[in-house]
């Protein structure tokens, strides 16, 4: 005889990572509703490529927080258009101003969002939200230059001032197992990424001699904030009882480099960032808001070397890979999840 417990009624309670999963989804796809209204209205004036490019990173952000797996209620809103964003057949100049004020704003304040629902949530998700959460932040403040818009400001820890080193830990054991290089651990991401910031530190050193005028103040402060990261990230290493990688010998610079130092800054900044998102994914805690600050402040600079920004960056994917958004009415089925990584 089998014994089937009855059944209480009450659903299973939704995890953290799950509920900031769809509330970043229900933002995401209410400001892309109204960047295409603003698109829309602004139309044939200046700035409408650019709220063009908002609308498809703001689709491909959905796309990656979409879940094709959930039920139709946790999956695409059924409404997620606000009656504010109503386009009109007249708009005019006040009134564009001043719902592009208003959309910058929402944008920012979900880039922030997302930021600090990632502290929280679960190792892939937390990545996936640090991603998307960074890529509204930096789009706003793009979209804000370009409209000569006023946007509050918000820096990290990192973007101001070096946060105090992480407390060597009391003891340690006289011998800690050293970790595969190839496996997925917070020792092997903090690994990467000092090895990164080694790199980056000699590849600056060697710019400044390269570039001139306010690109050579740039780099010098740049070379500055990546010594204070890799002694921040050896800190770390040390009070969790591992080893920092050994030193490479140097480093072999390719022709790109000679041809154009600041575009190659652009991308060496880049290349930090998964190894960055990783550090998200396999941290928690103090380290974990460590690697999130620095993932923006690394997207950051790579924009500010002109190099073009994932559309999530510290995630790589093939954005021809994710699925496909539903339209509001149709059942989300037949379809293959990202994969967000942990």
């Amino acid at each position: 005889m089998v014994l089937i417990p009855r059944d209480s009624g009450t659903p299973p309670a939704v995890s953290f990572s799950e509920t900031a999963r769809r509330t970043a989804l229900e933002d995401t796809l209410s400001l892309r509703q109204s960047a295409t209204t603003l698109a829309e209205a602004a139309a044939p004036e200046a700035g409408t490529p650019v709220l063009g490019n908002a609308v498809t990173l703001l689709t491909t952000h959905a796309q990656a927080l979409f879940d094709p797996n959930a039920t139709p209620s946790s999956g695409v809103p059924s409404s997620t258009v606000p009656s504010s964003t109503a386009p009109s057949d007249r708009p005019d100049t006040a009134a564009t101003q001043s719902s592009r004020a208003t959309f910058l704003t929402r944008l920012a304040g979900s880039g922030w969002k997302r930021l600090d629902d990632a502290r929280e949530a679960d190792g892939g998700i937390a990545r996936l939200l640090a991603a998307v959460g960074s890529a509204q932040v930096l789009q706003a403040e793009k979209l804000a230059a370009e409209w000569l818009l006023p946007l509050q400001e918000q820096t990290t820890a990192s973007e101001t001032k070096a946060p105090a080193a992480t407390p060597l830990a009391a003891s340690c054991p006289s011998a800690s197992p050293t970790p595969e290089p190839t496996s997925a651990t917070t020792d092997t991401a903090l690994a990467a990424v000092v090895r990164s910031q080694r790199e980056a530190i000699y590849v600056y050193q060697v710019a400044l001699k390269r570039l001139d005028g306010t690109k050579t103040a740039a780099a010098a402060k740049h070379l500055e904030v990546h010594e204070a990261l890799l002694r921040q990230a050896e800190s770390v290493i040390s009070a969790n009882c591992a080893d920092a990688p050994t030193s490479e010998a140097g480093y072999r610079l390719p022709e790109q480099f000679n041809q154009d130092p600041a575009a190659f800054l652009g991308s060496l900044e880049l290349a930090s960032l998964p190894r960055f998102g990783d550090l998200v994914a396999l941290s928690t805690d103090e380290t974990r808001r460590w690697a999130m600050d620095n993932l923006l402040a690394a997207a950051r600079r790579s924009t500010g070397w002109g190099a073009p920004l994932p559309a999530l960056p510290g995630l790589i994917l093939d954005a021809g890979e994710l699925p496909s958004l539903p339209t509001p009415t149709t059942p989300a089925t037949n379809s293959t999840p990202a994969s967000h990584g942990g």
